[in-house]
């Protein structure tokens, strides 16, 4: 049976939802951008929250509402006086998942409208450069920081963009990188920018399928 798809067209790209049966998959193009066939890393990277927040109120960021595994791993993981802000740069995103999409997260759309989190449709570069005292920065936009589903979003990684991050940090807080591939040498672009830089494996099915690149304030 060939695969459903719908079409969507914004920031002069051209979007594909794929409903292949057992998974949906998001492309740019050729280029797939977010897959429900393995959420599991995505939500154990949310959860990171609980080990790098440095206040029983924290304030994180998530950058990238994907299908919402990472924001569902985050309000697991922070207690009720915890502020969550979540940027999404694509509105087709944000549409699909309080529509469409919204079985395949066990939040849903009802983690969209948990008090606790705001959603801001933006730039994550943008926000992250207006914010000011984060506990957490928590970046799952790409398969990691080689790979960049929009040529902008190279700047998250480079040495200003993490410059920006810590300056978005309170002391002890923690900017993190989902990457679905080994990429160790962004650890020393973590310590160059002044951040104290660690990898934690994240493990789905007995195996490390993807890894947490943290960088944090001291």
């Amino acid at each position: 049976m060939a695969a459903k798809k719908r079409t969507f067209h914004e920031a002069g790209q051209t979007l594909t939802l794929h409903d292949r049966g057992t998974h949906h998959e998001l492309m740019i193009g050729h280029v797939p951008i977010l897959t429900s066939a393995a959420l599991g890393t995505e939500r154990a990277f949310g959860q990171l929250a609980k080990k790098l927040s440095v206040s029983p109120a924290p304030r994180v960021l998530v950058g990238g509402l994907g299908f919402g595994s990472t924001l569902a791993g985050v309000l697991e993981s922070v207690g009720e006086k915890a502020e969550v802000i979540v940027v999404e740069k694509l509105a087709t995103v944000i549409r699909l998942l309080r529509e469409d999409l919204a079985h395949l997260a066990s939040l849903s759309s009802a983690s969209l409208d948990d008090p606790r989190v705001r959603l801001v449709k933006s730039d994550v570069s943008a926000v992250i450069a207006s914010e000011k005292d984060l506990d957490l920065i928590l970046l799952d936009v790409d398969n990691g920081p080689e790979w960049a589903s929009f040529t902008s979003n190279a700047r998250l990684y480079d040495g200003a963009g993490l410059r920006a991050a810590k300056a978005a940090l309170r002391r002890g807080g923690s900017y993190a990188v989902w990457s679905g591939y080994p990429r160790d040498v962004f650890l020393e672009q973590l310590r160059v920018a002044g951040l104290t830089p660690s990898v934690i494996p994240m493990r789905e099915k007995g195996r490390v399928q993807a890894r947490a690149y943290v960088g944090t304030k001291t």
